[in-house]
């Protein structure tokens, strides 16, 4: 149970239970506005992955573009949060990525005879070896009548919930034990698939982190502008 002291007050993670999906830990001596932080973090701040842009060649089902782009951009991909960084923080310039920013698949179908149903395991990989899939292959596209064709490249992206629901990690909740404890929440985080809960809350603390350190660093700033304009 890691513990360390926050403003005189013993603060302590206790693991309460987790499995694949979810995680809940219990947070003593946490503020509630911190407590809070963190969930909305872990909803919003988090990394994944998940298709941000479509090239559609050829699309002959009875599924507009824009309806067929949408569907795709919310399938979860497992997330390769180690090796990718967002767009923005890429240095390669490229409009459609490179290998630190993006992840490209292909995807053709076209159904004979018989009417087909695409899914998401019917996305192929520019490289084979990826860890970064689709959640699940089962999870349903679009439906071709015979005849019927589609075709086009998409490209997976880092990006945060912030940004998109798209990217959204996980859904979050903070709520007192039922013993009443003011000093304790239980924090519960269900994972949609992109990360294990377990590394969502730890991303969701170094995102805190980063942003406490962000504002720490501008008020050190202004501070020092003001006095340099006091003094002058």
């Amino acid at each position: 149970m890691p513990h360390e002291r926050m403003h005189g007050l013993m603060v302590s993670v206790e693991l309460l239970e987790e499995d694949e999906k979810s995680v809940r830990v219990m947070l003593s001596g946490i503020p509630l506005a911190v407590a809070n932080a963190i969930r909305r973090f872990a909803m919003n701040e988090v990394p994944t992955m998940a298709i941000e842009e479509i090239l559609i060649i050829e699309n002959s089902s009875s599924m507009p573009n824009d309806v067929l782009a949408h569907r795709l951009s919310l399938i979860p991909f497992t997330s390769d949060i180690d090796r990718y960084v967002p767009p923005e923080e890429c240095g390669c310039g490229n409009r459609l990525g490179c290998d630190r920013c993006a992840v490209r698949y292909v995807l053709r179908a076209e159904a004979g005879d018989e009417p087909i149903t695409v899914y998401s395991g019917d996305m192929v990989p520019e490289k084979p070896d990826t860890v970064v899939k689709p959640v699940s292959p089962k999870i349903p596209i679009v439906k071709l009548a015979p005849g019927q064709k589609i075709e086009m490249e998409l490209y997976v992206r880092v990006g945060r919930g912030r940004k998109h629901a798209k990217w959204q990690a996980a859904v979050a909740s903070l709520y007192e034990p039922k013993e009443g404890d003011g000093s304790k929440r239980i924090l519960y985080v269900e994972s949609i698939g992109f990360l294990p809960p377990r590394r969502i809350l730890v991303e969701a603390a170094k995102a805190l982190e980063k942003k406490s350190a962000e504002l720490e660093e501008k008020f050190s700033e202004e501070l020092r502008r003001a006095a340099g304009e006091a003094g002058s």
